[in-house]
């Protein structure tokens, strides 16, 4: 068992190329980036990514927060769908979605993403407040509170924050 682990490990060192990076250590570059606010670099190490590996939702995932961040939201909702594509039950990508559509108040479109983010995690409290902010700019008051309700068991700041919304009306 050892041997066999031993031989794998050399034969991964002889097939990579000298200084390629593992795909976990160019998502954790392209991470760096976009928590620093370098979207068009992450961007830049994503594509490469999801180029090499086609099935990677962590890299299309994080591909659409990039663009979302940019304000390229068609682009954004190109790599969360295809996230979603790969991984049905990718709740982040779904959120991402909703996230886009919201921005480009696709109202409609942004409530269908967030209900399935929260179909697959319940309590994903990113969910309940986009869903909440969505049914806000719809005036749907009734079903924002109902996530204002929500909210306040999952996450008191989230709560507060789509609370301040709705009262802005």
């Amino acid at each position: 068992m050892k041997r066999k682990f031993v031989l794998s490990l050399a034969l991964l060192f002889f097939v990579m190329p000298a200084g390629q990076a593992l795909p976990e250590e160019n998502i954790e570059s392209a991470l760096k980036f976009f928590n620093s606010q370098e979207y068009d670099e992450a961007i830049d190490i994503l594509k490469e990514i999801t180029k090499k590996e086609p099935s990677n939702t962590k890299a299309w995932t994080l591909l659409g927060n990039s663009y979302l961040k940019l304000g390229k939201n068609k682009k954004a909702i190109k790599s969360y769908e295809t996230a979603i594509q790969i991984d049905a039950k990718n709740e982040w990508a779904y959120i991402g979605l909703g996230d886009a559509y919201r921005a480009m108040r696709e109202h409609s479109n942004a409530i269908a993403a967030y209900k399935y983010a929260i179909e697959i995690n319940p309590k994903n409290a990113e969910a309940h407040y986009g869903l909440g902010v969505s049914y806000d700019h719809t005036v749907s008051l009734t079903y924002a509170f109902e996530q204002y309700k929500i909210l306040k068991t999952l996450d008191k700041r989230l709560a507060d924050k789509l609370y301040h919304i709705i009262l802005g009306h």
